[in-house]
């Protein structure tokens, strides 16, 4: 339940970065892979508005938001669901008009044969 929350949240706000972008030049790419035998790694990729460098080091804090109707509850809940689950949740950009690179990584177990 706690990664389909982050999931969720995640794509919505890659959306809402496409927003401004024509719609044919709008890309969200989602990836998962393992990148060890018992982690998990999920990226939430677009193409859209980006984030500047002096708010990378905010967006995951309580209250933060850059929206108008926004209320800074969702990333600050997504890190919080990541760490619970024993995971992480970062953010890459390259700047304004770069997109932005959410990865959701978390530990995975293989399931118990029966």
């Amino acid at each position: 339940h706690k990664v389909l929350m982050i999931l969720v949240n995640l794509i919505s706000n890659a959306k809402y970065a496409l927003d401004e972008a024509p719609a044919e030049q709008r890309c969200l790419t989602l990836r998962l892979e393992a990148p060890t035998a018992d982690r998990v790694r999920i990226e939430v990729r677009d193409n859209g508005m980006g984030i500047a460098p002096e708010l990378l080091t905010r967006i995951f804090q309580h209250g933060f938001t850059t929206r108008d109707e926004g209320h800074g509850f969702g990333l600050h809940s997504s890190a919080l669901a990541a760490q619970e689950l024993g995971g992480t949740l970062t953010a890459h950009s390259e700047g304004p008009g770069r997109g932005a690179t959410f990865t959701l990584e978390l530990p995975c177990t293989a399931p118990e044969a029966k």
